[in-house]
């Protein structure tokens, strides 16, 4: 594939041998840090990185509960979690990714999904979950500029996904428009 750009800061163009591909920027980088977080936590890496001035996250107390439950399962994550009383978590450290990102939105989301599911939460799913939304805000955002080599990393990346054909949400990473569809289009051929 050839790079042609970006369309509207969303969507990466590319040539292909028999088309046009279009790559939506977030949901493929979403599934490439999905993929890579996947792969570190079945090889027991976690790459963390500690917060200099630790962030505190205000919680309902039964959302502070039901993450309490979790603590030992984010910090598989890379994502460190202690009680601060009441309804209040600390966050100590969170994956490198997230570095410069708003953590509490991810907190609040997982605790709130986590305090209303009935009965104790399947550690593996509740893993998933957290590397989905982990990806999911530590994702390139559409209306971004990117350089060429981001581009070029990016499609790398991507390549080396198991699946690189949908997000974790299910949402399709790339669209392929085939010459023949295009001419037709343009009334080329008949």
């Amino acid at each position: 594939m050839r790079v042609i750009g970006q369309l509207h800061d969303t969507y990466i163009i590319c040539e292909a041998r028999d088309g046009m591909i279009l790559i939506d920027q977030h949901a493929a980088h979403e599934r490439v840090l999905y993929e890579q977080l996947t792969r570190r936590a079945e090889n027991l890496q976690v790459p963390s990185q500690a917060l200099l001035v630790p962030e505190t996250v205000e919680l309902g107390f039964r959302e502070a509960q039901a993450l309490e439950d979790l603590m030992p399962h984010l910090l598989e994550l890379g994502l460190e979690v202690e009680p601060f009383g009441g309804g209040t978590v600390v966050v100590k450290s969170i994956p490198g990714f997230l570095s410069g990102r708003e953590i509490r939105p991810l907190l609040t989301e997982k605790a709130e999904a986590a305090a209303s599911t009935p009965g104790p939460a399947d550690p593996q799913e509740v893993l998933d979950f957290c590397r989905q939304r982990a990806a999911c805000h530590g994702a390139i955002r559409a209306g971004q500029t990117l350089t060429s080599e981001q581009i070029q990393t990016l499609l790398r990346q991507l390549d080396e996904c198991g699946n690189l054909s949908h997000c974790p949400h299910g949402r399709p990473t790339w669209l392929r428009y085939d010459i023949a569809m295009i001419e037709r289009g343009f009334r080329r051929v008949v």
